[in-house]
């Protein structure tokens, strides 16, 4: 199962609890690529920029796709054809859904979001603009949707759990 949505949706979190829940592994993209990059996201970013990191993503999601349990993907993983072709052929993708302003509020404060602090925006305005540019590929390769606005982790741990048995 993968677990696909913007930052702040509770990807990681949920997705720790419920793998943990189902007795199941958990792997994360973003750990994947910090371990073969050697530094944070943030530094790789900010040194080598957007596109570089989008390729080293791509591979990361090829290599998971290889894998079983529970993938939490980054944020911007749909934003690549070939990410969404591998997530369209898993069993089950769940899309983390949230409002522009609980991301924000969520990720507040958060200097490891290279996006977030990109061009001067607000956190707000440039989740608007993320979601904007992302929702219609999220719903291209969901299979189920989760909305996170108003419940905690392990509430969607427990709806990730359900759809993982269903």
């Amino acid at each position: 199962m993968w677990i696909v949505g913007m930052m702040g949706s509770g990807k990681t979190t949920a997705g720790r609890i419920a793998a943990e829940n189902l007795d199941v592994a958990f792997h994360d993209t973003d750990d994947v690529i910090v371990e073969r990059m050697g530094c944070s996201i943030a530094q790789f970013w900010g040194d080598r920029g957007e596109e570089a990191f989008r390729e080293i993503e791509k591979v990361a999601t090829a290599d998971l796709a290889e894998r079983s349990g529970v993938t939490a993907a980054g944020g911007g993983v749909v934003l690549d054809d070939d990410n969404r072709s591998i997530l369209k052929r898993a069993q089950k993708v769940v899309w983390l859904q949230a409002d522009p302003e609980t991301l924000a509020a969520r990720v507040q404060g958060r200097q490891d979001r290279p996006l977030v602090a990109e061009n001067g925006a607000t956190p707000l305005e440039a989740f608007t603009e993320m979601l904007g540019e992302r929702s219609h590929l999220y719903a291209e390769v969901a299979t189920h949707k989760v909305n996170t606005d108003a419940i905690d982790s392990d509430q969607v741990a427990s709806a990730l759990e359900e759809i993982w048995k269903s």
